[in-house]
Parts: C-alpha cells; structure tokens; sequence
C-alpha cells in the first residue's frame, strides 16, 4: 500500500511540474504563417506526413512540395487531401517541416478558408516560444539588455491582448506587419531568448487588461497620439518624447518633380490635372497645438492636393504609403533646391590652391529652398527645376514604444529599466506577472 501510495505521489509531482511548466510557456497562441493564399510552399530533408482530420495519412518524399486549393478542396502537389484541414508533421523530428524555407517551434496546421478558395498555414504554439521568433526580428540582439526586455514585454502584451480580442476565424495573430513580424525558429538569436526568458510571463496591463501595445521603430523626436493616427482615442497611447536620435532614420529627405508627383498622384486613382499647390500647415517643434491637419508630435493627419481639375484630401498615413514616405512626421516645401554650404578653394598669393573653406550661405528659407506659399497653401511657379522638398523624421506609425527611442533611454546615464522604458511609452499602465 505504501508502494502504490508513493508511485502515485510521484506521478502527481510529476504532473504538477509538467503543469508549471506548460504555465510558464504560457498560452498557445495560432499564428498564421500563409494567409488567404492559393498555395503555399512545405519542405525537409525528411519525409513529410500530411495527417488530414480523419487520421488518413499522406507521406510527402525528402524535398520541396505545395499545399494548394483546387476546386474547394486541399491538395499535397497533384493528390487530393480529405477534408478542410490537415496536419504537417515530420516523419523524424531532426528533419523538421519548413513553410517557405523556415522552421517554426510547435503543430503546423493547414485549413481552407470560409470560401473555400484560398488557404490558411496556422502555427500553433506556446506564447513565449512565439516571442523568441518574435523579438529578434524587432530588435538588433546586441542592443541594451533593458530595450530589448521592454521589446519582449511590449510584444508579449500585444500577442496577448490578440488572444482577447480575436479578429481572425482561424488564427489569432498575423506574421506581419499586419500582426507582429514573426520569424519563427529560423529567426531565433540566443541573446534575445534569453532576455524574453528574464521578462517570462510579465505583460503591460491597463485597468486589469492586457494593452494593444503597438510599437515602431523611430518616432523622430516625439512619438504621436493614437487618435490623431487612427482616429480613435487610447489613454494609454498618448504623444511622449522620444530618444530615438541614434536612429539611421531620425531624419530623412525626399525630393519629386512636379512630374513625378502628378504621376505618383494619378496612379493612385487621383487625375487632379496640372497641380497647383499643397496645403498644409507648417510644422513647428512639438509638443504642437493640436491642429486640425496635424497632431501633436506635428505628424500630419490630412493634407490637400490641389489641380486645376479638381482637390484631394487624403490622410497622413495614404500620403505616406502613395509617396513611400518613411514616416507622416514630415513638412513640405516647393522651390528650387540651394545648397546650404559652398566649397571655396583658398589660394597663396601666385595664385596655387593651398586648401578649401566651407562657407554657409544666408539668406533665404532655413530649408534650403526658394518657393512662393500664401497661408498653408504652398505653390507651384513652374520655374525650370522646381521641385517638392519632403522634409521627415522618424521611421513608423509613430504610435505607442519607439524601438530606438527604447535602447535611447537604456543607454542613458541613470540607466532606464524596461519598467521605466515601458511606463514612458504607454501612459498609466501596470506590469504584472500573469503567468
């Protein structure tokens, strides 16, 4: 009796730690690799068994094949599959099963969708698993300890905050910058593992719950509200400071002809005619006074394309995607490019060059440009080589953690801890150990 007694006390510590640790991995998360395609590429060095929802096994050799929807049904290259939804397991776990040339950790699962059309690669496994393929493709891994623990905080509350407020019928988070841009195992770094292990479990929280913890990569000087970006008011998304000055993109310029604006502008559906001007109000250092056309990093929020067939006013975030703009953190001026510096070569007294000077030239715009506006209205003259200066910072939505702004602050003198890192980038939240 107190054999038996002492087995079943062994099988029940057993448990509890196998339930401890399924703990500490949190969640299973449904991550969708391939979604709404025709097909999608599967491969190994091992045989592939395709497992549909009966339990009929289909064996795929060594190599490269295509799951692909025909006539509402799955197919393994050219033989049909049973059913609306099939497993991919390996036959031998060192010859693990790819998707498009990556390993992912945990169950792969293809489905068709509602349609019937088109399908669905599913990645299922346990949240903190997900973050190692996570955080190393957000961050370098030899940034400071401290950024890239609040990257793993921040994006372990968004992949949470997913779960809750599900809006995919198969899957609860895209793999893209639709979700959060996820690697899988392919992807992994030790360094980063290894400090979302030091965070394991921890998440942002407001008022109880788990935040839509949005994240980007340079906000320029000063991240933005999320009701100027998206129109909808988050207390704790608001405009902060950031120190993202080490970012490659805190500044940046793009330069179009006119030409090149009115194609830019037609291919987008918009045949205003011969453009005449811009109107937008100028940008000054933030925080700004709230404007209707800017917000209050100074990210703009609409601006206005005028022709001489008709107007357009497009939002921040369409200017930024039609002109391939980094950021909508920008102001613009037309005119004609002057250089802000000339190069004179000093001579001795017989008239030999013995070095150069660089002298700045005054005068004029502090942009650099000679251009005509009235108001917000910036003009065009049609003078030979005029041109529309677009004038940025900061790279991103602009919304929620800047990403350099992050490792700024951990680099600091007092040495930011992720909490402070967090506690800055979202306004009146908690962090609490979850699971």
């Amino acid at each position: 009796m107190k054999g038996k007694r002492t087995v079943f006390l062994l099988v029940l510590l057993l448990l509890i730690q196998s339930l401890a640790l399924a703990a500490g991995s949190g969640p299973k998360l449904r991550v969708g690799l391939a979604v709404d395609q025709f097909a999608a590429q599967v491969s190994s060095t091992g045989k592939i068994k395709v497992v549909d929802s009966r339990g009929k096994t289909t064996v795929l050799n060594p190599g490269s094949h295509f799951i692909s929807v025909k006539n509402g049904s799955l197919y393994a290259d050219q033989k049909k599959l049973e059913g609306s939804q099939v497993s991919l397991v390996a036959a031998d776990a060192r010859d693990p099963v790819l998707v498009h040339q990556k390993k992912y950790r945990g169950a792969l699962t293809v489905l068709l969708n509602s349609g019937k059309k088109n399908l669905n690669v599913v990645n299922t496994l346990p949240l903190e698993q997900y973050l190692y393929g996570v955080v190393a493709k957000e961050v370098l891994p030899l940034w400071p300890d401290e950024a890239i623990k609040a990257q793993a905080v921040a994006a372990r509350s968004f992949a949470l905050y997913s779960l809750e407020h599900g809006k995919y019928p198969n899957f609860d988070i895209r793999s893209n910058e639709l979700g959060q841009v996820y690697g899988g195992l392919s992807a992994e770094h030790a360094n980063t593992s290894r400090l979302v292990d030091a965070t394991s479990g921890v998440a942002a929280l407001y008022q109880g719950e788990p935040i839509q913890a949005v994240f980007h990569s340079s906000g320029g000087g000063y991240t933005e509200a999320a009701s100027a970006v998206w129109g909808k008011d988050i207390p704790y998304l608001q405009a902060v400071p950031d120190y993202d000055q080490d970012s490659p993109k805190f500044s940046w310029t793009r330069t179009f002809t006119k030409v090149q604006l009115t194609r830019l502008l037609s291919q987008g559906g918009y045949d205003l005619g011969d453009l005449q001007g811009i109107r937008l109000s100028a940008r000054t250092a933030a925080p700004m006074r709230w404007t209707p056309d800017r917000g209050i990093s100074g990210r703009v929020k609409r601006l206005t394309f005028v022709g001489s067939k008709r107007s357009v006013t497009l939002t921040g975030s369409q200017v930024r995607s039609l002109l391939d703009l980094n950021s909508t953190l920008f102001d613009i001026q037309i005119g004609l490019e002057r250089p802000k510096e000339l190069d004179v070569t000093i001579t001795n007294g017989y008239g030999y060059p013995i070095g150069k000077k660089t002298i700045p030239i005054g005068g004029g715009k502090k942009d650099g440009t000679d251009g005509a506006s009235v108001g917000d209205m910036r003009l065009f003259s049609n003078v030979e080589g005029e041109k529309v200066i677009i004038s940025g910072n900061g790279f991103g939505h602009g919304v929620g953690l800047s990403q350099w702004g992050a490792r700024g602050m951990a680099l600091q003198k007092k040495k930011n801890s992720y909490r402070t890192i967090l506690s800055h980038y979202y306004k009146g939240i908690t962090l609490k150990q979850v699971y």
